[in-house]
């Protein structure tokens, strides 16, 4: 490196560092939800991280940022990171380095030995997130490319999974995504409904973007993405969303900017070439960065000039 790039602080977020670490632990996902790129892009070809790398990575970020700086990982791109083989592996190697984690699942591949796993040490489990967009068989075919038998599976390990939470007084949190119309208020209300004298779940009706353009045009047969991209000219850009508070790394250990680059095509190297703390220091880092949002940012509807960041 250079003496400049030496010389150059870490990439520091009021005061902290990174809010979280993303992990793309494997490629793959059994959905084809109407709302992600999935449905309509190339899949990726289906991979998982090695043990070896994911252990690197770990050891990375813990030889850069302090656990007050950045303890929390995420599993979660555009996959189901239950299909990942070592799933529960890597779950114990976080654990035994200090990392908590974030789940956020579709729910497909919950089973009793999964829940019993993750429950048995809930104080390593930062959030539990499930997405589940409707209750409707018709729509369910329709919003996630999956089979019924998934369907009614998914919802019979649930069942354990909640009644374990609220023995343990643990925290789940439902999802259900959609366009914010009024079907979307509708099915939210029936999954609101149908758990809601379930103890310690929470509910979260989230709404969708077109990820910086990838999904333009994204509809089922009762909702559509919503577009909303403004046209802040050449004014520089900050991220609204915060995304560019986190820290991205792909299956094969490339270093990214932002979860709704589906492709990854905005890297400032590989963790396998270079240590993290001289890649998040180069200037290739600041470089691509700049190019991503220049390129990238400017299509999202996250993004905001400058000076007006939290408007």
């Amino acid at each position: 490196m250079t003496s400049s790039e030496l010389a150059r602080p870490l990439p520091d977020f009021h005061g902290f560092g990174y809010k979280i670490a993303q992990i793309e632990n494997n490629t793959h996902c059994n959905y084809k939800c109407w709302f992600c790129p999935n449905a309509y892009d190339t899949p990726a070809p289906k991979e998982c991280m090695s043990l070896d790398l994911f252990k690197k990575i770990l050891s990375e970020i813990r030889s850069v940022y302090q656990p007050w700086e950045l303890n929390d990982i995420s599993f979660a791109t555009y996959n189901e990171p239950n299909l990942d083989d070592t799933f529960t592996e890597k779950l114990q190697l976080m654990t035994n380095a200090g990392f908590k984690y974030e789940h956020i699942s579709n729910g497909s591949m919950i089973t009793t030995e999964l829940t019993d796993f993750l429950l048995d040490n809930p104080q390593n489990i930062r959030q539990f997130r499930l997405n589940i967009p409707t209750l409707n068989e018709k729509k369910w075919k329709d919003m996630t490319g999956s089979s019924l038998a998934v369907m009614y599976r998914m919802f019979y390990q649930l069942h354990y999974l909640f009644e374990r939470a609220a023995y343990l007084n643990f925290p789940i949190t439902v999802i259900v995504n959609g366009d914010g119309g009024e079907d979307h208020k509708q099915e939210f209300m029936k999954v609101y409904q149908k758990f809601q004298h379930t103890k310690n779940i929470n509910f979260s009706m989230t709404g969708l973007i077109d990820r910086a353009g990838t999904l333009e045009g994204a509809e089922c047969e009762t909702q559509k993405i919503p577009t909303g991209a403004i046209d802040w000219g050449d004014q520089p850009l900050r991220c609204n969303a915060g995304y560019f508070e986190n820290l991205y790394f792909g299956v094969k250990g490339n270093v990214f900017y932002c979860c709704h680059d589906y492709h990854q095509d905005y890297s400032c190297g590989n963790i396998n070439d270079t240590p993290l703390a001289e890649l998040l220091k180069s200037d290739s880092y600041y470089q691509q960065k700049q190019k991503f949002m220049h390129d990238f940012c400017r299509k999202c509807e996250q993004a905001r000039p400058l000076q007006t960041v939290n408007k």
